[in-house]
């Protein structure tokens, strides 16, 4: 069963318990979810002619001992009327207190990325994580593991634009990987805060890291300005494919806050 299916799968029994569930409707008051999401556009125009367009969706649920963490990404780039960048991904993730501190998860992700040389990457993982600082101003968290992925590399032939004008698919590999993750997040006063985090995915035929930064500055309870930067980055991509990519962005946030249960 291919990872996207399994997600769609895990999501929709995840909605399927909210919808059945005898509670009052998700709102400020529910302690049990926690739900961050960001809409940004940015367009330029005259010699350069660039725009682009970013969705980020996380969300968190409280069972018992149990959090469920889920959510998606994605991005849109264009220079010139040409398509230039292509990406999203989704991820699922079941965490379990061993203490109030240490849990140990169990998770899956996909990354579609149509310029970076593969066509798609996905893996199942599992190991611990750590709270190193949990207050209500800081929290800063690490998780290591193992997990196995797929991936299926690609030849692209881009023209001067950065358009692809061609892409031969080869052969799908697979492999062990260590999974890593970092996250934090820090309030600097009762209106702005930073939040940044790195996953990496290391194996024997690529390590595929994503790292980013953003600061939100409030604008009411649920709204906020949002500044980010983000760095996805290939260890090993295929010939003709540059391993680094980053986005700038600038955008509006909406939350559906939780002091004690942050959206990872």
């Amino acid at each position: 069963m291919r990872i996207p299916v399994v997600l769609g799968l895990g999501a929709a029994s995840v909605l399927s318990s909210i919808s059945a569930a005898d509670t009052a409707p998700i709102g400020p008051g529910d302690p049990t979810w926690a739900i961050r999401g960001v809409l940004g556009y940015t367009k330029t125009g005259g010699n350069t002619d660039n725009s682009a367009g970013n969705l980020l969706f996380h969300a968190a649920h409280v069972m018992g001992n149990w959090k469920l963490l889920f959510g998606t990404e994605a991005l849109y780039g264009s220079t010139k009327g040409e398509t230039t960048a292509q990406a999203w991904l989704a991820y699922l993730q079941a965490n379990y207190n061993i203490t109030p501190k240490l849990y140990w998860y169990v998770g899956a992700r996909y990354d579609d990325d149509r310029f970076s040389g593969f066509a798609y990457q996905e893996a199942v993982k599992t190991g611990v994580g750590y709270k190193f600082i949990d207050t209500d101003s800081t929290k800063l968290a690490a998780q290591i593991g193992v997990g196995r992925r797929r991936l299926r590399p690609e030849i692209l032939v881009k023209d001067d634009i950065g358009g692809i004008v061609s892409r031969t698919e080869q052969p799908e590999t697979s492999d062990t990987i260590l999974d890593a993750g970092l996250a934090f997040e820090h309030h600097f006063n009762a209106s702005t805060k930073v939040l940044a985090g790195v996953t990496m995915q290391s194996g024997q035929d690529n390590t595929l890291t994503n790292a980013n930064v953003a600061l939100e500055v409030k604008m009411s309870d649920r709204l906020a300005l949002a500044a980010g930067y983000k760095v996805i980055d290939n260890s090993h991509p295929p010939p003709g494919t540059g391993r680094r990519d980053t986005l700038t962005t600038l955008g509006v946030a909406y939350e559906l806050k939780n002091e004690k249960l942050p959206p990872e």
